[in-house]
């Protein structure tokens, strides 16, 4: 009487089947996570460029109203006047003194940035102890009724982890770099033309591939309409 042989898997067939499967799906699985965490850091890159171009922007709008409105946009009869008649704009909370102080890490003016009236714009670099990573922030207050210093306004707009310190450059007409700290009793504020900002900010997460932050420098420059009647 003949026998049917039976066919199937050994053991050592089995184990090295389990073996191989094992070695295909953790490959897939790191795979699965080298792109999710790639992603993250993707996704982290573009709010971080997404947010340092706004704040730029808004730097860059801000500036550019710097001075605005001016003298010249007034009757003088209708301005508070000074000594031989000339109005004081620290005396009139409708014209804009234009550049306060300029550094390489702060500037402060006035001017209507937002169609409200004038106000006093304040951007500066907060440097912790140790180093940067550091935070920029900006910060308004409606021109007050008085002469500087003015009240220190609350800030609520910022960009975190930025690493350069060198935020402000200053220009003359020329294109020539004026010498910074700028302010009323250094006098060379009527020469500044132009404002230069620097953005040097790196990501929180490094890419798992490389281990490097990624990182977004954005430059830009700013006209001004430096008015000083103060």
């Amino acid at each position: 009487m003949k026998t049917k042989r039976q066919c199937g898997f050994s053991l050592l067939e089995l184990m090295v089947s389990l073996a191989i499967l094992s070695i295909v799906m953790g490959v897939i699985v790191e795979g699965i996570n080298t792109t999710q965490a790639r992603n993250a850091v993707e996704t982290n890159k573009l709010d971080l460029t997404q947010e340092t171009r706004e704040f730029m922007d808004q730097i860059v709008n801000d500036i550019d109203q710097a001075g605005f409105p001016g003298l010249n946009m007034f009757d003088p009869a209708t301005l508070n006047p000074a000594a031989g008649g000339n109005p004081i704009c620290t005396q009139n909370n409708n014209l804009s003194c234009g550049l306060i102080s300029v550094s390489a890490t702060a500037i402060q003016f006035e001017g209507d940035v937002d169609g409200t009236g004038v106000s006093e714009v304040y951007i500066q670099l907060n440097q912790p102890p140790g180093g940067c990573p550091c935070t920029i922030q900006r910060g308004t207050i409606a021109k007050p009724n008085t002469t500087p210093p003015y009240p220190v306004p609350l800030f609520y707009t910022q960009v975190d982890h930025v690493m350069n310190t060198t935020i402000f450059t200053a220009y003359a007409s020329d294109g020539s770099q004026v010498t910074l700290p700028a302010n009323q009793a250094s006098g060379n504020l009527k020469n500044i033309t132009a404002i230069g900002i620097t953005l040097y900010v790196k990501s929180t997460q490094a890419d798992p591939k490389t281990g490097q932050y990624p990182t977004v420098t954005m430059v830009s420059t700013a006209k001004i309409n430096n008015i000083q009647s103060m």
